[in-house]
């Protein structure tokens, strides 16, 4: 929750508004329809050839073909969000081509009937399970490179659940921001657990490095308003040797689309479409879907949304005051 005085809070909305969380759930795959994109049975059958995905080739976007999805994508150092959108054909094509390249076959990224044949031919020939399926065992022996690894100068966007903070829970979007988005720009402060829950050390400590509880005093706060404000997370940031920059509401949701680490002040309704949920809250942007949309972490909505992609009208129409933080 965002700095607001303590008259003006309904504490019983607010945690009615965190209850709510139960409501929605994620997004599902998405195949975007252009000339060049797979079907969601091309998808299925290519996830399927190169052994991420057991299930049916029926088209349906099911909980399998996700799970699939997001299987290939952390593979790939791609954004594990689900979500077939066009990088995400892009690079199954492009294992589907070399796996066809490393067998002498046509290369047209297209896991057929000739495809399966072929590795079929080739595991018999290897001692390996001729089953058609290109899996890590097969791909190492072909040569092909199932694995890729991500950069280590930058962090990720990781979720953490603000209600399983400790004191303060219902207002800790702010401090629980603040953690996620040095996680992201790769200066992990000392204690975090890369969980969803089991952060409310790090939180703590956090919320004394803004200025929020006294230094061993957790159960106790040292300003007189409910949550925090950007100000304060700013000094906790800086405290814990990051970098932060406070810019306007559309100059932050900008930098979170080209990559940075962004922290949003949002209306926390607005952002999810629900009524109940009429506070400021605080969460953290960076980088882009598959699908291009804006990823952002949510730590009030950690359990039932976690990382979510919105499009820039979306976060715009969003704004609760117009200001964000970019984080270093």
């Amino acid at each position: 929750m965002t700095k607001s005085p303590l008259p003006a809070l309904d504490r019983r909305a607010l945690l009615r508004g965190v209850g709510a969380a139960g409501l929605l759930t994620a997004g599902g795959l998405i195949v975007p329809t252009s000339a060049h994109a797979l079907s969601t049975s091309g998808v299925q059958k290519s996830l399927w050839g190169l052994y991420y995905y057991s299930g049916a080739i029926d088209g349906r976007l099911g909980a399998m073909s996700i799970a699939a999805v997001k299987s290939f994508q952390a593979d790939r150092a791609l954004v594990v969000d689900g979500n077939a959108g066009s990088i995400t054909q892009a690079e199954l094509v492009k294992v589907v081509k070399a796996v066809q390249k490393a067998l002498g076959l046509v290369v047209d990224g297209d896991y057929g009937s000739v495809t399966v044949a072929a590795v079929k031919k080739y595991q018999s020939s290897k001692g390996l399970v001729a089953d058609g399926r290109s899996g890590a065992l097969t791909m190492s022996k072909l040569g092909v490179r199932r694995v890729v690894g991500t950069s280590s100068s930058s962090g990720k966007l990781v979720v953490i659940d603000q209600m399983d903070t400790g004191h303060f829970s219902a207002e800790n979007c702010g401090p629980t921001a603040a953690v996620i988005a040095l996680v992201a720009v790769g200066k992990t402060p000392s204690g975090y657990r890369a969980s969803v829950t089991g952060n409310a050390k790090v939180v703590q400590n956090m919320r004394v490095s803004c200025g929020l509880s006294p230094a061993g005093q957790p159960m106790k706060k040292s300003v007189s308003y409910v949550g925090s404000d950007l100000t304060d997370l700013a000094r906790g940031i800086k405290a814990n040797k990051g970098s932060a920059s406070q810019v306007t509401f559309a100059a932050a949701v900008d930098a979170a689309a080209a990559g940075k680490t962004t922290i949003l002040h949002v209306n926390h309704g607005k952002l999810l479409g629900i009524s109940g949920a009429n506070y400021g809250h605080y969460v953290v942007a960076k980088g882009k879907d598959s699908s291009g949309r804006i990823l952002v972490s949510d730590p009030g909505r950690a359990k039932s949304i976690g990382i979510k992609g919105y499009s820039r009208a979306a976060l715009l129409k969003a704004l609760q005051k117009d200001r964000g933080l970019i984080v270093g």
